[in-house]
């Protein structure tokens, strides 16, 4: 594994700063979770948004979610960092946030093999992922997330996760620079180390195996010319070659009859 899966959870925010194009770029980076708490705002904002831009975002995102290919996920995870202060008033904007950063932190848990990615407009928010001591879990931007996908450069937190993941289960650091994007399917398995041997292969021209053809069918042919010369010049050979010379005696006889024919 040269780099883990990318999980990415989005919040009201950062889907509101963006349009259904740029939804789509997000794909490219990684899997797409909504949390459940998010799609029923959505589905509020849709129905009944005092707001008419949010009312677009809604009915846009309602379009979009169809055919996406991302997932509503109403996972859900307990941290102390994720937690209301006694005493302190929240709003419906401060729960739904929280809820979602439970929601990413329960991700984490479940999938400890990938990089969970909660992507927030809300700074607050951010800086509490930021302090809970797992290597699997970051938070960014709606404008990094837009820029990562576009240029693949990581933005500065997931560069910091993806080298603390790979140092947690003992890989070699990443090299630095833009990435490419590999879309896998997150799994629960436990990282296993392995040993891959890459062996070398040497590149042979395509036009070697003909010319060695041809040098073979020309020795070939020199050799059995040289064997039918051999055979036919050998002093042995001659031996027993059939003889196309007139026999001695048959000669002297013919000579004979002819001349007594004469006289």
């Amino acid at each position: 594994m040269a780099v883990p899966p990318v999980i990415l959870v989005f919040d009201i925010s950062a889907l509101s700063v963006a349009s259904p194009s740029e939804w789509r770029e997000f794909s490219r980076v990684g899997s797409c979770y909504i949390p459940q708490v998010v799609y029923e705002e959505m589905r509020l904002m849709f129905d009944r948004s005092p707001d008419p831009d949010l009312e677009r975002i809604a009915k846009a995102f309602n379009r979009f979610y169809a055919s996406s290919g991302w997932q509503i996920t109403d996972a859900n995870g307990h941290h102390p960092n994720l937690k209301v202060g006694s005493g302190q008033a929240l709003t419906r904007r401060s729960r739904v946030s929280l809820a979602v950063g439970r929601c990413a932190f329960a991700l984490s848990q479940d999938f400890p093999n990938s990089l969970v990615v909660l992507v927030s407009k809300d700074r607050a928010l951010l800086q509490r992922l930021y302090e809970i001591p797992v290597v699997n879990l970051c938070g960014i931007t709606g404008e990094s997330l837009l820029q990562w996908s576009r240029t693949g450069q990581r933005p500065i937190a997931v560069s910091q996760k993806f080298q603390q993941f790979r140092t947690a289960y003992g890989m070699p650091p990443t090299p630095a620079g833009p990435t490419t994007y590999q879309r896998t399917t997150p799994t629960r398995v436990a990282p296993q180390s392995k040993t891959t041997i890459a062996r070398n292969s040497v590149s042979v021209p395509d036009w070697l195996p003909d010319a060695l053809s041809l040098l073979l069918a020309a020795a070939g042919l020199a050799i059995a010319a040289y064997l039918i010369w051999f055979l036919f010049n050998s002093a042995d050979l001659k031996k027993y070659l059939p003889q196309t010379s007139v026999p001695r005696e048959f000669s002297t006889a013919v000579d004979k009859k002819h001349f007594l024919s004469l006289t």
